[in-house]
C-alpha cells in the first residue's frame, strides 16, 4: 500500500495523503455527476443512489458507503465490472479529461467527486499487490489516452490563430465604416429638392392698400382708379418669360415676392413699412426687380405682416421693413425705425429657408438648425423664454433683435405626460403663422410652439408652448404616422401625412374642422397632394392636375368665380383643370400659383387665362 501511495506521488498532481489526512478539503466536482450536500454530516458531499452505485456483486450501496465503494474501485485497478459481465476502461468513459497523468478514477469522474471523503475500508495484502500489479501494467494507457486529447485540443488553438489572422485582415476595412458612424453622430444636411420652372398666376384682391381693411373693396387710398378683385386665376404678364421658380407670400402678408431661376428677386404689393426693400414706401402694383439684390442669387424669401426676410446663397440673410420688435434680425430694434434698404441679419450661417410671423422671424440653416428673432411674447421663438417684465404696472416684452438658436425639441409620454428631450433633431421645413410656429424634422416628426389659441398647436390643449413640442398625433405607430409637409395658416395649421391624408386643426373658418387636434379633410381622401397653402381665411390645394380651394372668399382668393363666396367641401378651379400646379402660396386675401407649361396642353390652358399686370 505504501508503494502504491509513493507511485501516486510520482505520477499524480494530487497528494494521496489527502485521502486520509485531510478529509474536509473540498475538491472540484465533476459537473456530469449528480451530487448532494449532506447538511447533517457537516456539508460533506455524497452521491445520490443510482444504478451506477451497484457493485460487482449486484449489492446496492447506501449513500454512506459510496466513498468506500469508490476507494475499493481505486484499489481494484482501472477496469471495473459494470454488472453486465463486461469490463469498462475508466479512461474511455472520461470524455472531459478527468483522468490525467495516470490517475485512475471511476467512470464519469465519481472518484474526483469523493476524494475529500475519508476512506475507512481495510484492504488485504493480496488485493494490494494485485492492484499495484494491474496499475503498473496499464498505467501507460492513461498517458496515451491523455496525450491524444491534448493533440486534439491543439487544433482549436490553431483555428483561433487562423481567425486572428482573418480579424487582422479585416482591420483595414474598419475606416470604411467610420464615416457612417460619424454621420449618425453628426446629422446630415437636408438636401433641397430641384425646383421647377413655371408661369406665375394670381387671384384675389389687387387693391393692396384696401386689403384687410374696413374700406370698401375697390377703393384706393392714394386716389388711383378702383381695382376690382381677380375672381379667377390670371397670368402675371410681366413675369411669364422670367422663368420663375418660387412664388412667396404669407398668411398675414399684403405683399409678395417672385424668385427666378437665376436668383433674381421681384416684389409686388403693399410697402408702407419698406417691406419690399426698395428704399422707399411706395406700393408696387406691377412686379419690380429689387435692385439691392442684383449680383446676388436669392434662393428663398419670407413675408410677414409688415416685414420680409430674404435668403441668398452666398451672402447670408437680409431683413427689411418693420423692425419694432427686432423681427428683421439685424441686431437692433425700435419703433419708427423701419429698414427701407435691406440689411444683413446677425446670422453668419448659411441658411436655406425663412418664415415670418406678425413680429418675429425664423431661420433654417443648411444643417437643419432653427434660429429665431423678434418678439417672444407667446413663446413663438421656441427658446423657453417670453421676455416678459413689468414696469410701472404695465407689462412689456423684451425683444430679441439678433437670431438666437432653438436648442431643444421635446416630446411627451402619451401615458405619463412626462416631458422628454429629444436628441439630434434635424429640421427640413419651417413655417410661421400669426404667433405660432411649426417645424418638420428629417424623421417626419412635427413640432409646434407659440400661441395656442383655438388649439392651433394640435396638442389637444389651449396652453401656450415656449419650446418646440412634438405633435403626438403624428408619432410612429399612430394611424396618422409621419408628416410630409405642413404649413401654418393665420390661426391654425394644415398638414399632409406620409399616407397622403390632408389634416387640419385650429381656427380654419370651417366649423367642422376647428379642433385642437388634427382632423382629416374627408373631401380629399385618396387624392395625391402636390402642394398646399393657407391664407387668412382660405386654403389652396394642388393635387393631380387640379387646384382645389376651400374656406372663405371675400375678394376672390379662392379663384372659383363670382358665384360662390365660400366653399366648405372644396371646389375645383375650373379654369385650371388639367394644369399641373407645382407651388401654392396664400396671403391675407390673395393666392399665388406656379403652373407648368412644358407641354402643348398646358400651354393651351395658360393661353386661355386672363393676364394682369402687363
Amino acid at each position: 500500500y505504501n508503494e502504491y501511495k509513493s507511485y501516486l506521488r510520482m505520477t499524480s498532481t494530487v497528494d494521496p495523503n489527502t485521502i486520509e489526512e485531510n478529509p474536509s478539503k473540498k475538491q472540484k466536482l465533476n459537473p456530469d455527476v449528480d451530487t448532494n450536500i449532506d447538511k447533517e454530516n457537516g456539508g460533506a458531499v455524497v452521491s445520490e443512489i443510482t444504478s451506477e452505485n451497484v457493485g460487482n456483486n449486484g449489492i446496492e450501496h447506501k449513500p454512506e458507503d459510496v466513498s468506500k465503494a469508490t476507494d475499493a474501485a481505486e484499489m481494484e485497478g482501472v477496469t471495473q465490472n459494470t454488472g453486465d459481465n463486461t469490463e469498462k476502461t475508466v479512461v474511455k468513459s472520461d470524455p472531459e479529461g478527468c483522468v490525467k497523468n495516470g490517475e485512475g478514477t471511476k467512470e464519469e469522474g465519481r472518484a474526483d467527486a469523493n476524494e475529500g471523503v475519508e476512506s475507512t475500508k481495510e484492504v488485504k495484502d493480496e488485493e494490494k499487490d494485485e492492484a499495484v500489479k494491474k496499475s503498473e501494467t496499464e498505467v501507460e494507457k492513461p498517458k496515451a489516452a491523455v496525450e491524444k486529447p491534448e493533440t486534439e485540443v491543439e487544433k482549436p488553438v490553431t483555428e483561433v490563430k487562423k481567425t486572428d489572422v482573418e480579424v487582422k485582415k479585416s482591420e483595414p476595412e474598419a475606416p470604411k465604416q467610420a464615416p457612417a458612424a460619424q454621420e449618425e453622430a453628426s446629422p446630415a444636411e437636408p438636401v433641397p429638392k430641384k425646383k421647377s420652372v413655371g408661369i406665375p398666376l394670381i387671384c384675389g384682391s389687387l387693391n393692396w392698400d384696401a386689403m384687410g381693411k374696413t374700406t370698401k373693396i375697390g377703393s384706393s387710398k392714394q386716389g388711383s382708379p378702383p381695382i376690382p378683385p381677380q375672381w379667377t386665376p390670371a397670368v402675371v404678364s410681366s413675369l411669364k418669360d422670367r422663368r420663375i421658380t418660387d412664388v412667396v407670400t404669407g398668411p398675414l402678408a399684403c405683399h409678395c415676392f417672385f424668385i427666378s431661376e437665376d436668383g433674381k428677386l421681384f416684389g409686388l404689393g403693399r410697402n408702407e413699412n419698406g417691406q419690399l426693400g426698395l428704399g422707399q414706401k411706395i406700393r408696387q402694383d406691377i412686379p419690380i426687380e429689387i435692385p439691392f439684390f442684383k449680383g446676388m442669387k436669392v434662393i428663398a424669401a419670407a413675408c410677414g405682416k409688415t416685414h420680409s426676410i430674404i435668403v441668398t446663397e452666398e451672402h447670408g440673410c437680409y431683413g427689411m421693413g418693420d423692425n419694432s420688435m427686432g423681427q428683421c434680425g439685424v441686431g437692433t430694434s425700435g419703433r419708427n425705425l423701419d429698414i427701407l434698404i435691406p440689411k444683413q441679419c446677425e446670422l453668419h450661417i448659411p441658411c436655406m429657408q425663412a418664415a415670418c410671423g406678425v413680429d418675429f422671424s425664423l431661420f433654417l440653416t443648411k444643417k437643419g438648425t432653427v434660429y429665431s428673432c423678434g418678439s417672444s411674447a407667446y413663446g413663438q421663438l421656441g427658446i423657453n423664454e417670453s421676455g416678459e417684465y413689468i414696469d410701472k404696472r404695465k407689462v412689456f416684452y423684451t425683444p430679441f433683435p439678433a437670431p438666437v438658436k432653438v436648442h431643444s425639441f421635446f416630446t411627451k409620454n402619451p401615458r405619463t405626460k412626462e416631458v422628454i428631450r429629444l436628441q439630434n433633431v434635424v429640421i427640413r421645413q419651417i413655417s410661421a403663422g400669426l404667433n405660432h410656429c411649426l417645424a418638420v424634422s428629417q424623421k417626419n416628426e412635427l413640432f409646434t410652439w407659440g400661441f395656442n389659441g383655438h388649439g392651433r398647436l394640435g396638442h389637444k390643449t389651449t396652453e401656450n408652448e415656449l419650446v418646440p413640442m412634438r405633435v403626438l398625433f403624428f408619432r410612429p405607430g399612430f394611424k396618422f404616422e409621419g408628416v410630409k409637409v405642413a404649413k401654418c395658416s393665420h390661426s391654425g395649421c394644415i398638414a399632409v401625412n406620409e399616407a397622403g391624408t390632408l389634416l387640419l386643426w385650429g381656427q380654419n373658418h370651417l366649423s367642422k374642422y376647428e379642433c385642437p387636434y388634427p382632423v382629416p379633410f374627408e373631401e380629399l381622401c385618396g387624392w395625391k397632394i402636390d402642394d398646399m397653402a393657407s391664407g387668412a381665411k382660405h386654403h389652396i390645394i394642388s393635387a393631380e392636375n387640379s387646384c382645389i380651394a376651400f374656406g372663405k372668399s371675400t375678394e376672390g382668393e379662392l379663384g372659383i368665380g363670382t358665384l360662390m363666396k365660400s366653399a366648405s367641401k372644396g371646389e375645383k378651379m375650373k379654369t385650371l383643370e388639367g394644369l399641373k400646379i407645382v407651388q401654392c402660396a396664400s396671403g391675407y386675401a390673395i393666392t399665388l400659383l406656379l403652373a407648368l407649361n412644358d407641354d402643348t396642353e398646358s400651354q393651351n390652358i395658360i393661353g386661355n387665362l386672363d393676364e394682369v399686370m402687363e
